[in-house]
């Protein structure tokens, strides 16, 4: 086979032995910056309280694989199965598992607990919990979606609308809260938005804010992307290197969604809004040097403008997403590639070549 497309053993997903533990196939990495590959790790037959397992048939490729799978970050635990956009069936529930049946169509997105007990978790803001376990990686050396099988907290799992096909819904699980939730918290029917990068995120940006009432500004770096931002819903197109139509739009704006990982310009950005004015930034760049946002006070202090980030979205944000996608039919635009071609779907989303958000489908 080509290098980029190695193949699994002709069995099913998983085989029970004789210590009642069963082998889950996955891709895998094993160290950072190394292609995926094959590979198989065992868990126990049975799930254990509060969790579930789900037969996962599609799992989007997020720009935060990418940053894993090269330990950007620093947080990565290898063997790494990475995936956070998971959709599947419910396969099997644990001891307590009541709001779910087996054959149930579910998703999984980036978290995977929190703590309960904290000033966050009190305020119904459990991504901001500092004791936030994610899908995969970290303490825990938890394995994501690049997978035919997972075992998950049930508590973190959602119900998938039955009009949102799996492919169109997985994206949804990272690139829709990260969206939806902000612009849910910071705009109001009649205002009007920016949104700045017209990629995986930014698609998606500007379809919620379009269905949630504002008028919608594409922000990008050319005019490559007008039409298809258009047909997102962008009601305007500024291309932010062209200093005549900055200049021109400058104090027009009531929000503006950052969703590219870049840091270069700010200030610029921040001259767009009107006073009171919210940038919301959701991209997290590498943390180091060339990486660090520079900012001129002048650009916030005069006219009273607000500088935020927002992260993925609270618990309950993530079932209010799913049916107000449905209603609306905001719809992720995907490539959808078999799980032994995730390399391929890895390398695309590296480069900034996915129209918009990479795939993987278990069942090719």
């Amino acid at each position: 086979a080509p290098p980029n497309l190695l193949p699994f053993p002709r069995h099913r997903f998983f085989h029970l032995d004789a210590m009642a533990m069963f082998s889950v196939q996955c891709m895998a990495c094993h160290e950072a910056g190394k292609p995926l590959e094959p590979w198989t790790y065992d868990i126990a037959e049975e799930p254990p309280e509060g969790q579930l397992d789900v037969e996962i048939s599609h799992c989007g490729v997020c720009g935060s694989d990418i940053h894993q799978l090269q330990d950007s970050w620093g947080v990565a635990s290898f063997p790494l199965v990475p995936g956070h956009e998971i959709v599947g069936k419910v396969a099997k529930l644990g001891p307590g598992v009541t709001k779910f049946s087996i054959g149930q169509r579910v998703g999984i997105g980036v978290q995977r607990s929190n703590c309960g007990a904290c000033p966050c978790c009190d305020s119904k803001l459990e991504q901001l919990c500092p004791k936030i376990t994610k899908t995969y990686a970290g303490p825990g050396k938890d394995k994501g979606g690049f997978a035919r099988y997972i075992r998950y907290t049930a508590a973190w799992t959602f119900a998938v609308p039955d009009s949102i096909p799996s492919a169109v819904a997985a994206p949804l699980l990272c690139a829709g809260i990260t969206t939806f939730s902000p612009l849910k918290r910071h705009c109001k029917a009649g205002m009007k938005v920016g949104v700045v990068g017209i990629g995986g995120l930014g698609h998606l940006a500007l379809q919620y804010a379009r269905a949630m009432g504002c008028s919608v500004v594409a922000i990008s770096t050319s005019d490559r992307k007008h039409e298809e931002a258009a047909s997102f819903g962008a009601t305007g197109y500024l291309v932010s290197s062209d200093d005549a139509m900055m200049a021109e739009a400058k104090s027009s704006m009531d929000v503006i969604l950052n969703t590219a990982s870049g840091v270069s310009g700010t200030d610029a950005y921040l001259s767009l809004l009107k006073p009171r004015g919210v940038m919301v930034n959701v991209g997290l760049p590498e943390k180091d040097e060339a990486n660090q946002t520079r900012l001129y006070m002048q650009s916030l202090v005069p006219q009273e403008k607000s500088l935020v980030g927002s992260y993925l979205g609270p618990l309950a944000d993530y079932d209010e997403m799913f049916a107000f996608s449905a209603e609306h039919n905001v719809t992720a635009k995907v490539e959808v590639v078999k799980l032994e071609e995730a390399n391929v779907a890895v390398q695309k989303v590296k480069e900034g070549s996915a129209r918009y958000r990479m795939v993987l489908d278990m069942s090719a």
